[in-house]
Parts: structure tokens; C-alpha cells; sequence
């Protein structure tokens, strides 16, 4: 059997799929096979304008094996996203530029059906998904003008036909959707360790923070079900660092004893209630409005209130939280006491001496720490740009630089405090947050990252104190400006609200991050633990369940699909077909219906012996009527004549 050639039109709508399918992995894949990706589309149309240049089987077989080679050279024996996009790349483009048949534009198809989910693995954001939608659509609109040999895209009832296709599978996408049972894993994603990994790390030191200070990426979102705390009170409790070194504060993973110790605070009328939507950090920690009374589902809380996670955080979920603005921590056992009054060894005499100066007027621990934040408001400046710190980093601080971030205050005043004898320890999080008056959420981004302090007080147990308010009260009212932040420029803060064209991309950016929110928490945060929530809602209760609906319900959806197009299926004629239906309808009158089995030219000859007249003009008809049909005659020429023709 004879292949059917390739059409030139439908060769150059791949070409545009196949350069749409590519963009997205800009940025993401190494430029090299985003070159060759273009490179080899290109190629394939300019074959059009010199045939001459369409490649044999002599030239695409070793350009295949070099390129392969060249994927396998890059990546390894890796099957990563990375490989398997760039190998999809250079496969698809190989495999337009070796196509010469229907049959062969069917695999280009089909291929590039599978190639739109790669840009999935790299980002998960809403305009992708519109993105590939549209992709989508071209890819079922070629999927047509393939099957139909159809050399024009202009072609109104295909465009309806691949709408109305697109529109069939949407239920059927819905079900699988709800009832597909799923893994434990981001919903397309893959596993990526050295990306996505930002905000808090396991240590702090003092010039950590403030490069987080830069960035307006979200961390995390929250919704309050009612009225929410005041934003000086908005501390996103994370890890809690109880040893240092002298140069940085480090995490300590939680023993079993931590878990066990844990005790839950009582609830009060006035805690709060809120779903958080964690963003993936790649670490074990949560974090919760300070403190929370008790741990979600999916996390522990230790005996200093940190939600430790059972694995690391790898994609969007949602927890519902309860936290309380007034509880405080009162546990501290010998060991904790120990933990939280260590000192490096490399402290520096002028710190011990600054603190028994300070003792000689000071009573009582608050008189301490009153004169700790006093030292700090007096002589010291907030900065994003802090001057460099080399060996002793907590001395060069407090008596040379005086300059630095939350991270420098934090770190230097808990270190004071522990000299002073009042154990004190850091907790690293994120302090305020924008709220989102489209949303009604609080969008929580790296630029509110934050670290403050914990001290021991007999009446009041675990205070959290932030000497960073002492300095900059700003910081604590109002979050970072991230827009307005340069680097070696000063702190900008969300304190003056926009106006003009300022204020119309505050409005759009909230509808975005709005827009942005419910796509995260509906479709991405889907995960086993909310789809099991969802569907015990029907009496779904296991992934026996959900096979079986999702048989039962996919078999419901394509049966009354068929019966839909069985009922309303009609018989479609060409434009010519119909003209010449007409015209058997005029010569009826006298030459009688158009008999079954009765061909063109015998019903032509019945119609001349009743309408002599009309001889001339009816042998004209059927000579254009059969050219179209069997040769290269003028459709509108015969339809034109059909329509003037007159039998009075």
C-alpha cells in the first residue's frame, strides 16, 4: 500500500508545536539541546521551500547515534528530568525531520502528546497548566488535519471538531483526576534534591538571613477561619538552634526524648485556626504560627514545640493548625538548662566584660536583658549590607561593626544572655507576612525570614525576645519590601501603600498569587491524605474503592458518550454532493426520483428525454459533475451552475 504523503501545511504546524513544546525547558535544560532543538525544526522547514535538503537514512542514521551519544555523554546513565527532556527533545526533532508519510506525522503526534508533561517536572504554576492546554488543543487540531489530509488550517468545522473532542475528555480528565489513586510525591514533579531547597537552613549565622531578605518567592501561605493576630504578632515559629560555636547556631535532629517530653498546650477561645500551605523546602521542619498548641497530621511536636515532619517536605500540602499568641513554654530540664547556657570556647573577653558591667546595675534577669536591648538602640544600625565578619564574628559585631541584620542581633544577644547566666536559645522562621486582600490570605515570603530569641524567666518560662525590634521597629510592624530591595541599598518596608501604576500591579499581583493560592490548594496539594479525606466523603475508603468507581464511572462516561454521537450523528454532504441532490430534486417533477441504483449518467439521459430543451445545459452539468468527482473540476463552477439553473 502506498503511503500518503505528508502535508506541507500540517508539517508546518508541528513545526510551531514542536518549537512550543521546547520553550518552556528555556532556563530549565542545558542550551545546548535547546539549540539543537530549534536547530533540527528549523531544519525540517526549510525543507520545504529545498526538498533537496530533507535528509536520507545515510545522514539521520549517525546524526541520530551522535546526538544520542551526545545526550548520553552530558547526563550519564541518569534518567533524570533533565535527560529524559533533552533526549525527548532531540527524539522529536529527529523524528519530524525523518518525516515523509500521515503515518509517520502520527508518531510526531503522539510524541509530542507525551513531551508536553516534561515542562511539569521542572514548574507546577497555573499558567503552564494554560500553557499546555493551549499546546494541547494545536496538538488535536493536527491529530485531525492528519486523519482528514486536510491542507489548510483555516478550516472552521475541524477547529469545531478538536473543540468539541477537547470538550468530551474533560469529564473523563475529572474523574481520573478525583479517583486516580496517588502516590506519595509531588503530583508531577520529580525528585530533585539540589533544587527547590530555600529559606531557613539547619544553621544560622549572622549574615544568613539577610540574602533571603532579596527574594519575594513564597515560603508558605496562610488562611485564618476568623480574625486574624496582629501583625507584630505574626511569628512563623520553625527549628530551634540551641548550639553554637561561636560562628553559627546549628540544628540539633530531635531524639526520642524530644517527642516524648512534648506536651501539648490546653486549647483556649482564643487560639487561633488556620490552614497552611507549606511550599516544598526539601527539609524536616514545619512551620506554625508561635506557638502551636498541638501537632497536625503528618507531623510531631518536641518538648520546645517544634512540628518536625516524618520525611522531608517534597511537595505542596496543606495543614490545618491551631496556634496561641499568649501560651508560654515553662519546660526547662537540667539538660535543657545545660543546652541553653553553653558558651564557645572561643568567647571573647570583651563580651564577659560588657556583661559584668552591665550586672553591677542590673538586679534581676529583665534588668539584663532591658540593658542588652538599650545597648543595641543606642549604638547599633539595621542593614541588609552588614560589613564582613571573619573569626569571631559575635565580638566584631557587638564592638566593631555594629551593623547587621535580624541574624546578627539574634545570634549576638542570645550569646550575651548566656554569659549574663539566662538560658536563651534562637528560633529561626519568618516574622509578618503580605496580606492578601483578593485572597483574604497572608502570603509568607523568603523576605520575611527571621530569627529571634527565646529566653529562660522564672514567672514567665521559654519569652521569646527580638532584639531586632529594639533597632528597626519597622521590621516587626510592616514586612520587607522585596520590589524596592537592592543590594547595598537601605531596608525598604511595605509601609506606605502604592499608588497610580503601583497600585494597579498590587492589585493584579494579589489576583495572581489569589489565582495562584486555590490552583495550589486544589490541584497540587491533592495529595493521598486530602484525595482519602475527599472521597470518604462518598463512602470511598480505599484504593479498592476508588479502582472500582473509577472503572465504573470512566465506562459510564464513554457508553453515554457513544450513545451521544449515535443519537445526534447525521449525514454530512460536500458542497457538491448537495447541489446535486438539488438538482435531482428540480428534474423530478418531470423525469421522475432519482432511482438508488440508478448512476449519474443514466439519470442525466432519463432527465435530457424529458426536458429536450435543456439538453445542452444538462450534458454541461454532468460533465462538471463528474469532474468533480473524478477529476480536477471546479466545485463552485458546478454548484454555481446548479444554482442558476431554471426549468421554467
Amino acid at each position: 500500500m502506498q503511503a500518503i504523503p505528508l502535508q506541507p501545511t500540517l508539517i508546518k504546524l508541528l513545526v510551531a508545536i514542536g518549537a512550543l513544546l521546547i520553550t518552556p525547558h528555556i532556563g530549565e535544560l542545558k542550551p545546548s539541546f535547546i539549540t539543537i532543538g530549534f536547530a533540527l525544526l528549523a531544519w525540517r522547514l526549510l525543507t520545504l521551500r529545498f526538498p533537496k535538503a530533507l535528509p536520507n537514512k545515510w545522514l539521520l542514521l549517525p546524526l541520530a547515534i551522535g546526538l544520542v551519544f551526545f545526550v548520553s555523554k552530558t547526563f550519564g546513565m541518569s534518567l533524570g528530568r533533565d535527560a529524559s527532556s533533552s533526549l525527548l527533545i532531540v527524539l522529536m526533532g529527529l523524528k519530524l525531520l525523518e518525516s515523509k508519510s500521515a503515518r509517520d506525522a502520527q508518531a510526531v503526534i503522539y510524541m509530542s502528546f507525551f513531551m508536553l508533561i516534561t515542562p511539569f517536572l521542572f514548574d507546577q504554576r497555573i499558567e503552564l497548566a494554560f500553557y499546555a492546554l493551549g499546546v494541547f488543543f494545536m496538538l488535536l487540531f493536527a491529530l485531525v488535519i492528519n486523519t482528514t489530509q486536510t491542507n489548510t488550517l483555516k478550516n472552521i468545522p475541524l477547529l469545531r471538531l478538536s473543540s468539541i473532542v477537547l470538550l468530551q475528555s474533560i469529564p473523563l480528565m475529572l474523574v481520573f483526576f478525583l479517583l486516580f489513586p496517588r502516590m506519595i510525591g509531588p503530583l508531577w514533579a520529580m525528585p530533585n534534591s539540589s533544587s527547590a531547597v530555600s529559606g531557613i537552613s539547619d544553621s544560622i549565622n549572622p549574615g544568613q538571613v539577610s540574602n533571603l531578605a532579596l527574594s519575594d518567592k513564597t515560603a508558605f501561605r496562610v488562611l485564618f477561619n476568623g480574625p486574624a493576630p496582629a501583625q507584630k504578632d505574626l511569628y512563623w515559629r520553625g527549628p530551634v538552634f540551641w548550639e553554637t560555636d561561636g560562628r553559627s547556631w546549628s540544628l540539633t535532629p530531635p531524639r526520642k526524648a524530644a517527642f516524648e517530653q512534648a506536651s501539648p498546650i490546653p486549647k483556649s477561645p482564643s487560639d487561633y485556626q488556620y490552614t497552611l500551605m507549606m511550599e516544598p523546602h526539601q527539609q524536616f521542619w514545619l512551620y506554625a504560627l508561635d506557638v502551636p498548641i498541638n501537632a497536625p497530621n503528618k507531623a510531631r511536636l518536641t518538648h520546645d514545640h517544634q512540628l518536625i515532619l516524618k520525611k522531608k517536605l517534597r511537595r505542596n500540602i496543606a495543614f490545618q493548625m491551631t496556634s496561641s499568641t499568649q501560651a508560654h513554654l515553662k519546660q526547662l530540664s537540667n539538660d535543657d538548662r545545660q543546652r541553653a547556657l553553653k558558651l564557645p570556647d572561643n568567647l571573647d573577653p570583651r563580651i564577659d566584660k560588657l556583661v559584668k558591667n552591665w550586672s553591677q546595675n542590673a538586679t534581676t534577669n529583665r534588668d539584663m536583658i532591658n540593658k542588652a536591648l538599650t545597648f543595641y538602640n543606642q549604638e547599633f544600625f539595621y542593614t541588609l549590607k552588614p560589613p564582613s565578619l571573619h573569626k569571631n564574628p559575635v565580638a566584631e559585631f557587638l564592638f566593631e561593626t555594629k551593623r547587621g541584620f535580624c541574624g546578627h542581633f539574634a545570634t549576638s544577644f542570645a550569646t550575651l544572655m548566656r554569659v549574663a547566666n539566662i538560658p536563651a536559645r534562637l528560633v529561626g522562621g519568618y516574622q509578618g507576612g503580605v496580606f492578601n486582600k483578593v485572597g483574604g490570605f497572608y502570603n509568607i515570603r523568603q523576605a520575611d525570614a527571621h530569627v529571634w530569641v527565646e529566653v529562660w524567666l522564672k514567672k514567665t518560662g521559654w519569652t521569646r525576645i527580638d532584639p531586632t525590634a529594639a533597632i528597626s521597629p519597622d521590621r516587626i510592624e510592616h514586612s520587607i519590601d522585596a520590589s524596592l530591595q537592592r543590594v547595598n541599598g537601605d531596608v525598604n518596608f511595605l509601609i506606605t501603600p502604592p499608588d497610580g501604576l503601583r497600585k494597579w500591579a498590587q492589585q493584579l499581583t494579589w489576583m495572581i498569587h489569589s489565582i495562584d493560592y486555590y490552583w495550589q490548594n486544589s490541584v497540587l496539594a491533592y495529595g493521598p491524605e486530602k484525595q482519602l479525606d475527599f472521597l470518604s466523603k462518598f463512602g470511598i475508603m480505599d484504593w479498592g474503592d476508588m479502582v472500582l468507581w473509577l472503572a465504573t464511572l470512566s465506562g459510564l462516561i464513554l457508553l453515554i458518550s457513544i450513545c451521544a454521537m449515535l443519537l445526534f450523528k447525521k449525514e454530512t454532504l460536500d458542497p457538491v454532493q448537495k447541489s446535486y441532490l438539488e438538482l435531482c430534486i428540480k428534474l423530478a417533477k418531470k423525469a421522475g426520483e432519482r432511482q438508488k441504483h440508478e448512476t449519474t449518467t443514466d439519470y442525466f439521459n432519463r432527465a435530457i428525454q424529458h426536458y429536450p430543451e435543456k439538453a445542452e445545459t444538462l450534458k454541461t452539468l454532468q460533465l462538471l459533475y463528474l469532474k468533480t468527482r473524478y477529476g480536477e473540476g471546479s466545485e463552485q463552477h458546478f454548484i454555481k451552475k446548479v444554482a442558476n439553473f431554471s426549468l421554467r
